[in-house]
């Protein structure tokens, strides 16, 4: 039996999210139904983490068992004939069975896309939030400082969301003005529903001059939710990237071949 990692990306506007749902259409069960006609035999994906309605990936990562010989390259390439063209098999890689694809992780990094326009963008519609007026970039820095590190984010998480403990750890909060967009890119080691969309929303409401840097920490330290932004449309968000332990990523890179002559 094989252990298999697949490297997915999608967009998810006309998906229920991944996680697979009876009588709903998911990233799971399109991606299951298209592994099976190739390999010819059930397959369960074990996902690095859900992601939800109408959120994109560029990066997410499933594991499975098969007792196929097929190559990983002959797997890509065989599933990506079977998808539609909003999801794609980008890469695939053989992995020792003690890989996880959501218990090996070490950290995930999610990153949020807005353009600034008084007018829509219909190229941008499905990828994108929008809003109207410029932020003060400087300012929701000054406010992602107080989310950098452990903290109870309590007042992160959307009513529906159930985890066991609300502590989590944010290494790193990157924000960046690119021409008429502004991108938001959050690091950490795992994230409550909705955590990352409703971070942004916070720091969007810091830049719009609503309420003032300070009242993140005030926010973090009342667990109180109302003290933030809204949380912001599932659109702008991608699942960009997943760091592994570091035993196990000498599996996930590509074969580098030999040059000759």
């Amino acid at each position: 039996m094989r252990r298999l990692v697949i490297v997915v990306e999608y967009l998810g506007k006309n998906y229920q999210g991944w996680q697979a749902q009876q009588h709903k259409n998911t990233i799971c069960d399109v991606l299951t139904e298209a592994m099976q006609k190739v390999l010819c035999h059930d397959v369960m994906l074990f996902v690095s983490g859900r992601t939800d309605l109408g959120v994109n990936a560029l990066r997410q990562y499933a594991h499975f068992d098969t007792d196929s010989t097929i190559s990983t390259m002959g797997l890509c390439m065989g599933v990506n004939t079977k998808l539609p063209p909003d999801i794609s098999v980008k890469e695939c890689y053989e992995v020792p069975s003690n890989f996880d694809a959501r218990f090996s992780v070490e950290a995930k990094t999610y990153l949020y896309k807005i353009y600034i326009s008084p007018t829509p963008s219909p190229m941008r519609h499905f990828t994108h939030a929008q809003l109207y007026f410029p932020l003060d970039i400087d300012k929701m820095k000054q406010a992602s400082q107080y989310i950098i590190g452990e903290h109870d984010f309590k007042a992160f998480m959307a009513r529906g969301g159930h985890a066991k403990t609300t502590v989590r750890t944010v290494y790193d909060i990157d924000i960046k003005q690119v021409d008429d967009e502004v991108h938001f890119e959050v690091t950490g080691n795992g994230f409550l529903y909705n955590m990352v969309r409703i971070i942004v929303g916070t720091l969007v409401k810091v830049g719009q001059g609503k309420i003032p840097p300070q009242q993140v920490k005030e926010m973090i330290e009342q667990k109180r939710r109302a003290l933030g932004g809204k949380t912001m449309e599932p659109q702008g968000l991608y699942l960009k990237s997943v760091k592994y332990q570091q035993k196990f990523l000498q599996y996930l890179q590509p074969v580098k071949k030999d040059k000759k002559g």
